[in-house]
């Protein structure tokens, strides 16, 4: 009589989906203003990503003050791509 056994082998499998991040900023200057918070943007869509964060896209930008002595406030969406490793 003979016996056999089988043992599975994990495949290796990616998954990509696309995570999104939001980030504010308030500075005097509106292009600091952008770029901190396409930082926090940036910062929050890595935070949601259990994997590797490929690429990173900005989606929209929304700034409002700047005129006197009311500084920038500025608001930044962005998506990233974010590949995720599995097991099968």
């Amino acid at each position: 009589m003979w016996l056999a056994s089988v043992v599975g082998i994990g495949e290796a499998k990616e998954l990509t989906l696309w995570v999104t991040g939001v980030g504010t900023a308030q500075e005097s200057d509106r292009a600091s203003a952008v770029s901190e918070a396409t930082d926090s943007a940036t910062q929050q869509a890595n935070a949601l990503c259990i994997g590797e964060v490929l690429t990173v896209e900005t989606t929209g930008t929304s700034c409002l003050g700047g005129d006197g002595d009311n500084p920038y406030t500025c608001m930044v969406f962005v998506k990233a791509e974010c590949r995720i490793h599995t097991a099968r």
